[in-house]
């Protein structure tokens, strides 16, 4: 029975070592976000509360995000570039004209001062655009935020997603901030 207990203890190693492995999700994650890294993306843990009683859109986003900088963050009076374009969420809201299913407006596009019949039609026009960038897109949108320098996304990291993928969508998309 004195066997027995060495055996126990390099199981016990072996078992502990084993358990540090990713797991294959981990691992593909870990790897499309050193991809997009490396692609040029911004890679962090992101979370938005929406707006529930504006917006009609319910649940709060939490995931991580993926930003294209593509323009320097401080204008010449080194104050940050910080205005939101528009906000798109993957999720039922009241207002989804124009937009895939699935998406609705958080924040529409234009200055809030226009009026929101306005800035409807603005959001109508910017939706074939969007959908441009979006097609063919291998992951379901959670969050997507179009500033005056950046755009970011919130993907649902399906297993089809690729870094290349975001990256072309976001750069895609950049091209609205005009």
């Amino acid at each position: 029975m004195t066997w027995l207990i060495p055996v126990l203890v390099v199981l016990a190693v072996i078992g502990s070592i084993y358990g540090l492995k990713p797991s294959p999700r981990d691992a593909r994650l870990g790897q499309l976000r050193l991809d997009a890294t490396k692609a040029g993306l911004q890679v962090r843990h992101c979370s938005f509360q929406v707006d529930a009683a504006k917006t009609g859109v319910r649940e709060d986003i939490t995931g991580i995000g993926y930003t294209l900088v593509f323009r320097p963050p401080f204008h010449d009076d080194t104050k940050p570039q910080e205005k939101l374009l528009f906000r798109i969420v993957g999720q039922p809201g009241w207002e989804s004209q124009g937009l895939p299913e699935g998406l609705s407006w958080h924040d529409l596009p234009g200055d809030p001062a226009l009026g929101q019949e306005q800035r409807l039609v603005l959001a109508q026009a910017l939706s074939a655009d969007i959908q441009s960038a979006l097609a063919g897109f291998p992951d379901d949108v959670l969050l997507l935020e179009l500033y005056e320098n950046r755009v970011s996304l919130i993907p649902a990291e399906r297993k089809a997603a690729t870094a290349e993928a975001y990256k072309q969508a976001l750069t895609a998309l950049s091209a609205l901030a005009g």
